[in-house]
């Protein structure tokens, strides 16, 4: 094991696969992550050592152009440039223009994976180099057999490994552990949350998709629900805007009012998500009608996001501000 643990290796931090976050990020794109976290590396020793030049007042940042890391990973630079994307989604980068041709990107850390996450890769984090007390099988606790866990790296590796490959089998249970087969209920929800799925990645950024997953806790029916709603609340809006002659025929409206051509709408539904998850499940106060609550707050939410991209891309004056106040 020593000899296999000297070789060099280009990690992947596990909270890409275990916090539900990233569960929509694909292995190219995590690859793609850990390359511009290695090189992070580089420009923090050059840091350490006194040499600023990856250094800004944002914090340290790397230089890595397409070509390069399309050469690397064997890859078209297309492709990269989409991986990059997914990235920038996720808010595991943040991309710079600098100058005519270069970008600084700044490498984030992942989000720590949650306590209450079913971790996909509970063993991730096992110590290998770490010896085992050697205790007879006969007189072995339950504990004692427990594989030791490395608790320097993230905060769920306090969640021990799944109980059905950690703790001990009695004499009377199989060597062979038998995954329970699937009822076709269970069958035909996965693929109708796969169908529905599909559609929003089309619409919404990859991150807000799993919120939806999650806030939705797998359920058809409940995501079906959720996507609905946050279509029902965009059209109120749209309709509202488009009531006024001003906005009826003018272009500027359809941009303003679409996830795709509106970034404050794509990006900021995340964060809707997420601020309404702390508000319903875990506010201090008691919400009566959760439903209403959840649609109101995406309507407020998405009228913002319009008014804001038409205050960012077109010359209004003072009036038309008003007014959109007044419309939306």
């Amino acid at each position: 094991m020593k000899s296999l643990t000297s070789r060099a290796f280009l990690p992947i931090n596990t909270d890409l696969f275990n916090n539900p976050k990233y569960q929509e990020l694909s292995c190219d794109a995590m690859i793609l992550y850990s390359l511009y976290s290695q090189r992070k590396e580089v420009s923090a020793f050059h840091s350490q050592t006194g040499n600023d030049t990856f250094t800004d007042s944002e914090g340290i940042f790397i230089y890595f152009s397409n070509d390069e890391a399309a050469k690397i990973l064997r890859m078209s630079v297309r492709k990269i440039s989409t991986l990059r994307s997914q990235l920038i989604d996720c808010g595991l980068i943040r991309v710079v223009r600098y100058g005519l041709k270069n970008f600084k990107i700044y490498v984030n850390t992942p989000e720590t994976t949650p306590a209450e996450t079913d971790l996909v890769l509970p063993w991730a984090n096992f110590d290998f180099e770490k010896p085992i007390k050697s205790v007879p099988a006969d007189s072995a606790s339950t504990k004692s057999q427990k594989l030791p866990i490395n608790q320097s790296n993230n905060n769920q590796t306090k969640l021990l490994l799944s109980r059905e490959s950690n703790e001990s089998v009695s004499q009377n249970q199989s060597n062979t552990l038998v995954t329970p087969k699937k009822s076709e209920k269970d069958v035909l929800n996965e693929l109708s949350l796969d169908s529905i799925i599909t559609r929003l990645k089309d619409t919404f950024s990859l991150p807000a998709v799993s919120r939806l997953k999650v806030l939705a806790n797998n359920s058809y029916t409940k995501l079906k629900w959720f996507s609905n709603t946050i279509f029902k609340a965009k059209s109120q809006v749209t309709k509202k805007l488009l009531s006024n002659t001003r906005w009826l025929y003018n272009p500027a409206s359809q941009e303003a009012t679409r996830f795709e051509s509106n970034d404050l709408l794509k990006r900021g539904l995340e964060s809707a998500l997420l601020q309404i998850a702390e508000i319903v499940y875990k506010g201090k106060e008691k919400i009566q009608n959760k439903a209403k609550f959840i649609y109101v707050y995406l309507r407020n939410f998405m009228a913002n996001a319009v008014k804001q991209y038409l205050i960012d891309n077109y010359e209004l004056t003072e009036d038309d501000e008003i007014e959109l106040n007044v419309l939306l």
